[in-house]
């Protein structure tokens, strides 16, 4: 099965139907399933169909598709609070945010799902966001957007 829409399907089914907590036991549904993915495909289809994570009281940490939340899961969900944000460093125009491990594509997607204009969009591993900017916007205009897409997190941090 190699067609990307029935795939993404499978897998919003799968996070709808399951209490998933990492991208291996999502691989291996999938995979279950008849499809075979790497783990970067896997890691772009969740942002591709927005999902996040939640805390679960049974399992801990599970992947929930933001279509799914209700508004206060949303303002609660661990993956876009600034708690579960470490660091923030500059490198150049490049913005490199740490995460707690797992937190780092709820974040990104987050982010991205902002739309503004500000902020070209974001690579993230596991626990490391890439945030690259459009080109002729200040450090201070990225961090004041981080601050409105985030609130709180200047304080938190001082960048």
């Amino acid at each position: 099965m190699n067609n990307k829409q029935d795939r993404l399907t499978e897998l919003k089914r799968l996070i709808s139907n399951k209490k998933i907590s990492n991208q291996e036991e999502l691989l291996e549904e999938l995979s279950n399933s008849g499809y075979e993915l790497t783990q970067a495909t896997l890691s772009r289809d969740l942002k591709e169909i927005r999902a996040g994570k939640i805390h679960d009281a049974a399992k801990g940490i599970i992947y929930i598709l933001q279509e799914q939340m209700s508004p206060a899961e949303k303002n609660n969900m661990p993956g876009l609070s600034i708690e579960s944000i470490v660091s923030i460093a500059y490198s150049y125009n490049l913005v490199i945010i740490k995460t707690i491990p797992g937190f780092a594509s709820g974040i990104a997607m987050f982010i991205d799902n902002s739309r503004r204009v500000e902020i070209a969009g974001t690579i993230a591993g596991d626990d490391t966001i890439l945030l690259i900017p459009h080109e002729n916007f200040s450090r201070r205009e990225i961090q004041n957007t981080l601050d409105e897409i985030l609130p709180g997190i200047k304080k938190r941090f001082s960048f």
